[in-house]
């Protein structure tokens, strides 16, 4: 067999298969371990943010907007899984001394050792057709390129972590340039951003102008602050990545939008629809979100097939501390969400799928979870809640919804749903 033949028949029959039983499980293992692995993450940042403090309270370095984090890929070859980071100012790299600290992200790379082993177990096993084929160099190309998936879950954690990291005492303390961005990446090479705010306030008759241009592919990883842009339609748009700080957004529609992974802090979200959205990993924090339309949204936590792994799996949707009142969520797939701290009151969860949820904290006694699924959904001790018959979904008035039962309901969002043609994302 020719080497570049063997070789591609190796990857497709070796490498792609074990991959996916390999990172199925690493998946499993990272997400039992994410909460410890962002407040791990949480600290380093802190120490780091201190480091730049020293340097700046001894006048060794200005404001800084940019925080870096680059994968130093062919030190995995050495068993090293570094990150780079660099604290620089506002013009980025051409900050002739950034502040330069490291980042230990063994905890995202083990999975390679367990596939270079089983890789090289196929190669020396009797009878194999890739025997004396595939040399060591290739291997570790191989390997190289593999990293990039524990690269997605470094990416995946630093995104989740830094609506928290950014509080931390040592970064408010910082003398900071009016715009703050982090981005993690491969060294000298492309980088994504995950975390980002405004400079200035933003003209809003120039922010509306911008949305409705509806411009593909150019609204993902904003970050939108202090803006009054209630009342507009933002259907069909993909946000997704981006965050939305002190924005009031109320009587807005959001239907049929992607916006997964989206950050939503402080924001009036009243009498909003989000009817058909995708809204996986989606955070809203100390959100008004009163009388909110949520009618057939996906927004269940993990990988979208359990037997298939492409890309690490979403954080659950969470509505932490929301205030949820008078909101419909209607045949919504909220599998894992977070709705710790959440006030209730005459709140319809209606045929939803609410397995593994979290309420605690909350009173439900005035929630109506008809026809949903519930199990292993964690409530306070002695709490009770109506379960009726299947009721008719309010009619509001000066809203469009779809009128009828549960059953007619479920019927008009599978027909909308096959219009569409598939999924966003």
């Amino acid at each position: 067999m020719l080497v570049t033949t063997a070789l591609e028949h190796f990857k497709q029959e070796i490498v792609i298969p074990l991959r996916n039983r390999v990172m199925l499980q690493w998946e499993q293992v990272y997400q039992q371990n994410r909460e410890r692995l962002k407040e791990e993450f949480i600290r380093h940042f802190a120490k780091q943010c201190q480091l730049v403090l020293d340097m700046q309270n001894i006048g060794e370095h200005g404001a800084v907007g940019h925080f870096t984090y680059s994968l130093l890929r062919t030190q995995l070859l050495e068993g090293k899984a570094l990150y780079l980071t660099e604290a620089a100012d506002e013009t980025w790299l051409f900050d002739p001394s950034p502040i330069e600290g490291a980042y230990d992200a063994s905890w995202a790379f083990g999975y390679l050792d367990i596939m270079l082993a089983c890789w090289k177990e196929e190669l020396e096993r009797p009878g194999s057709s890739y025997t004396g084929s595939i040399a060591q160099p290739e291997l570790e190309r191989l390997l190289l390129r593999e990293a990039e998936h524990g690269h997605a879950y470094v990416t995946h954690l630093i995104h989740q972590a830094m609506p928290e990291a950014v509080q931390c005492e040592s970064f408010i303390n910082l003398e900071k340039c009016p715009a703050i961005e982090v981005r993690v990446g491969e060294y000298l090479d492309v980088s994504e951003s995950v975390y980002k705010t405004d400079a200035e306030p933003a003209d809003e008759a120039e922010i509306r102008k911008w949305l409705a241009e509806r411009t593909e592919e150019v609204y993902g990883y904003a970050a939108l602050e202090h803006l009054d842009l209630a009342g507009g339609d933002y259907s069909g748009m993909d946000f997704r990545f981006s965050a939305f700080r002190d924005v009031a957004f109320g009587g807005s529609q959001f239907e049929n939008s992607n916006l997964v992974n989206t950050v939503w802090e402080q924001c009036d979200l009243t009498d909003t629809r989000w009817n058909g959205s995708q809204m996986y990993g989606a955070r809203f924090r100390n959100c008004r979100m009163v009388g909110a339309l949520f009618h057939g949204i996906e927004a269940r936590q993990g990988i979208p097939n359990s037997e298939i792994w492409d890309a690490p799996g979403f954080n659950p949707v969470s509505f932490a501390g929301a205030d949820l009142r008078e909101a419909d969520f209607i045949l919504a797939d909220l599998q894992g969400a977070d709705f710790r701290e959440a006030s209730f009151e005459n709140t319809v969860f209606g045929v939803c799928n609410l397995a593994d949820t979290d309420f605690r904290g909350t009173d439900v006694s005035k929630v109506d979870f008809t026809g949903s699924r519930l199990d292993r959904a964690q409530m306070d001790l002695g709490t009770s809640c109506r379960i009726l018959d299947r009721p008719v979904v309010r009619i509001r008035e000066g809203i469009d919804h779809m009128a009828g039962t549960m059953d007619q309901q479920l019927a008009q969002l599978l027909e909308k749903s096959l219009g569409q043609g598939g999924k966003l994302v």
